[in-house]
């Protein structure tokens, strides 16, 4: 059993972990003068609840956002990250939008990899890439099929 103490520095070390990811974002961000408007929404309503049974480490931000010319878009459109890290998704559009595997909906493996779900404007989602083999992955938004990038992941 843990006391007081201990309880305290798991919280401690996960809002720490939770900071140290929007200030990712906000750097991610900072290029589309987007900085700030998901960030209240994301910390007042969406913070995660510290969990010890949560082992793995955020280690890559995509955020969803619109680019100079409007159009949403992946950022970066290319994540590398290492097998069984997570990703974070900041939805920082005005639309809803998700991050799906598949390179669209007419592929017949859509989603079967993974699936953010639909994620509401300012909102966010987390997955973790423990089921993918080194390789590269298309993704795209299941809301928004003409939104694509992929994901590299490597040993």
């Amino acid at each position: 059993m843990l006391n007081r103490h201990s309880r305290n520095k798991g919280k401690q070390a996960s809002l720490s972990l939770f900071i140290a990811v929007i200030l990712t974002m906000a750097t991610v961000a900072i290029g589309e003068n987007a900085i700030g408007s998901i960030f209240p929404t994301a910390v007042a309503t969406n913070a995660p609840s510290p969990s010890s049974s949560d082992s793995s480490i955020v280690a890559a931000v995509i955020t969803i956002t619109e680019n100079a010319e409007g159009n949403t878009v992946f950022k970066p459109e290319t994540t590398n990250i290492t097998r069984g890290a997570e990703i974070f998704v900041g939805n920082n559009s005005s639309s809803p939008q998700s991050i799906t595997s598949g390179t669209g909906p007419d592929d017949p493996l859509s989603g079967k990899l993974f699936n953010t779900g639909v994620i509401k404007s300012k909102e966010y989602s987390e997955f973790v890439t423990a089921n993918l083999n080194p390789g590269t992955y298309p993704i795209y938004s299941s809301t928004n099929p003409l939104v694509k990038g992929s994901i590299v992941v490597q040993k």
